[in-house]
């Protein structure tokens, strides 16, 4: 796959204001029934307890060997579980939950994904602009969520992972698309395309799925320690992470990378001739080319020198 690119002028808004970019490839999936909590619990990585409305978490679904299925963003209402899913995952991630469904559960499922609209908004003011729009001036914690209307628009505000200091997700209904995106527009936020919030992504060192997020590793290797809890009940995959986690050393780490360069994701990065890890993640941009990859731990820490063919590869400063 061949490096994303970003326009200088949107590179620059997302350092020194925020920028509005479109997220609705996620999928969203509303859980329901008394088990959700429960069931969540014992699949996920993350302790799944029950919420307040308002409140969220994130949490990983992986397999009996500890690899990465997917990375879930749960926010509770009153009676559900609004569920977000990586881009255009959630049929596959509803058809493997339902696998887990026993007679005595009470957990139902919707995939409302086509009539949801997700909107992000990052940057270090990011804040001031959803204030701006309308939304809610509280300070919310990571996941935590608020409700806003505009006349017959129902419109939510969800904290969400930071790039450049912050993040927020706008969610609505498909058919309030022109009016929200508009009203987030009148703030004066630039507008960055798929290819501008992808280079901005790997610029902050965040995974995405088929990318960082893969079958081929496990949470604690994608530097997302904070979606897995360490005392908590049994849960799919759970003795491998745990073993991990109590040796205190992984196979493999996932980095920011620059080269001198344009590099493309998949390609084998090298020390001393011999394989030391894949590039999943390439973008060009103002500071050149960047990257994220895994890299094999015994490599960073004997910090021999990378590179993918003839190109040098470093290690984010």
């Amino acid at each position: 796959m061949t490096a994303s690119q970003i326009d200088p002028h949107i590179h620059q808004a997302a350092r020194e204001t925020a920028v509005l970019t479109d997220r609705s490839d996620l999928g969203t999936i509303i859980i329901s029934g008394e088990t959700r909590f429960d069931l969540l619990n014992r699949m996920s990585t993350q302790k799944v307890q029950p919420m307040n409305k308002g409140e969220g978490t994130a949490t990983i679904l992986t397999t009996d060997i500890g690899r990465i299925i997917d990375r879930l963003l749960l926010y509770a209402t009153g009676s559900t579980l609004y569920t977000l899913t990586s881009e255009h995952n959630s049929d596959a991630i509803a058809r493997y939950l339902m696998r887990f469904v026993f007679f005595q559960d009470d957990f139902h499922m919707q995939d409302i994904s086509e009539g949801t609209l997700i909107f992000g908004v990052y940057g270090p003011q990011a804040r001031q602009k959803v204030i701006a729009a309308g939304f809610t001036d509280e300070d919310l914690p990571l996941h935590h969520w608020r409700q806003t209307k505009f006349g017959d628009i129902t419109a939510y505000l969800m904290r969400t992972d930071p790039i450049h200091g912050d993040g927020y997700f706008v969610i609505g209904e498909e058919k309030d698309r022109e009016a929200l995106w508009q009203r987030l527009l009148d703030t004066d936020l630039a507008v960055a395309d798929a290819a501008a919030f992808d280079y901005l992504r790997i610029e902050a060192g965040l995974p995405r799925f088929n990318h960082e997020l893969t079958g081929d590793y496990i949470p604690l290797e994608a530097n997302l320690w904070a979606d897995v809890s360490f005392n908590k009940g049994c849960y799919i995959g759970q003795e491998i992470i745990a073993r991990m986690e109590s040796r205190g050393k992984l196979a493999k780490r996932l980095v920011q990378l620059t080269a001198d360069a344009p590099l493309e994701s998949g390609s084998d990065i090298q020390a001393n001739g011999k394989n030391a890890g894949t590039i999943t993640s390439t973008a060009v941009g103002p500071n050149g080319t960047i990257g994220l990859g895994y890299v094999k731990t015994a490599v960073l820490d004997s910090e021999k020198a990378l590179a993918v063919g003839d190109t040098a590869v470093r290690l984010k400063q």
